[in-house]
């Protein structure tokens, strides 16, 4: 085990569960997102890079695959009411499409400032989309009420949920078994259900495997971390980041994904600005001629960032995954955001 991680009583119900999220993608014809590879990120990092492309994902986001899941273990009974979720944008359209698949309805919950292309394509996947404050409480309250209107429809938090953490975790699933010779994978993280269902998958398959948590600059997940507490300001938590990446705007991880991420989390934490995500955004254009959303995009900040280096000196990582988690953006952010920056 990695040196001051603490050791879970008990992770074989969580791994299991992971695999059954597994077989449920499966059973609904979700395939292996692939492992993209640049001989330029490669020798810019200083090792060798993987680049998990989850913006291929169906919906364009690894959302898909904790939607996929919660809507698929719900019984027939709580199914036919419908599923409710708030969103930033990426959960939504994986929520609409899941339900899509099984045939019941689904109601979308989204901050006002949610770009155009995210709504869009919540609606093309069928979801009725509500505005809403950009505020974690008005998204609480707002969800509530139409779950409520809808006759009792399940709600399914877009990451503090056990099925989504499970859904998630099967990128881990995928990593542990596509590239054993990994020392470290790092994931973007917002509410913290992809990097906690990471974190479990990779503790039981791939103890060995740093996981590594990226974030916009000024979340404070490092410090959360140090001294064990997952909220530090909680008047603040109610608001959103100040960062470009609009898909990881929560300042705080949720109990779900906090309770694996703060005991399996490298005490590490990378974060970066906007310029270093647009500078990205612009590398994965034009080096991996991949079209990736901010949040899409800062893995990859990460890897090509001065802290990055620091880092893979100090633990003699020659082996490195990275989650690309969205390319959910609209063609003027995209170019706007390619034009300027450093």
């Amino acid at each position: 085990e990695l040196p001051g991680r603490r050791v879970p009583i008990d992770c074989s119900m969580t791994i299991s569960s992971v695999r059954v999220a597994a077989e449920r993608l499966r059973a609904v014809g979700a395939r292996p997102t692939p492992v993209l590879r640049s001989d330029w990120v490669d020798a810019t990092a200083g090792c060798a890079c993987y680049l998990k492309a989850e913006h291929l994902q169906r919906t364009g986001s690894f959302k898909y695959r904790g939607a996929t899941n919660a809507v698929a273990g719900l019984d027939a009974a709580s199914a036919a009411l419908g599923v409710v979720c708030h969103s930033s944008g990426n959960h939504g359209a994986a929520l609409a499409a899941a339900a899509a698949e099984r045939g019941v309805p689904c109601c979308v919950v989204v901050p006002r400032t949610t770009p155009g292309a995210k709504i869009d394509n919540m609606r093309r996947y069928g979801a009725r989309v509500v505005l809403c404050e950009p505020t974690q409480s008005a998204r609480s309250e707002t969800a509530a009420a139409e779950a409520a209107a809808m006759g009792g429809a399940a709600f399914v938090h877009p990451y503090d949920d056990a099925a989504v953490l499970a859904g998630q975790g099967t990128i881990g699933l995928e990593l542990a078994e596509e590239l054993p010779q990994l020392d470290a994978v790092l994931v973007p993280v917002s509410g913290g259900g992809m990097v906690g269902g990471i974190a479990v998958a990779l503790h039981a398959l791939r103890p060995g495997v740093r996981v590594i948590a990226v974030e916009p600059k000024g979340k404070g997940l490092g410090r959360c971390l140090a001294l064990s507490q997952r909220v530090l300001d909680p008047e603040a938590a109610n608001g959103a980041l100040d960062t470009i990446a609009d898909a990881i705007r929560t300042k705080c991880l949720g109990p779900t994904p906090w309770a694996a991420a703060s005991q399996l989390l490298d005490p590490a934490v990378l974060s970066v600005d906007d310029d270093q995500i647009r500078a990205a955004m612009r590398v994965a254009l034009l080096e991996l001629k991949q079209v990736v959303e901010p949040a899409g995009a800062l893995t990859l900040a990460a890897l090509l960032s001065p802290a990055f280096k620091q880092l893979r000196e100090e633990h003699q990582l020659r082996h490195v995954a990275a989650i690309v988690c969205g390319g959910n953006v609209d063609l003027e952010t995209l170019f706007l955001h390619a034009r300027t920056g450093p």
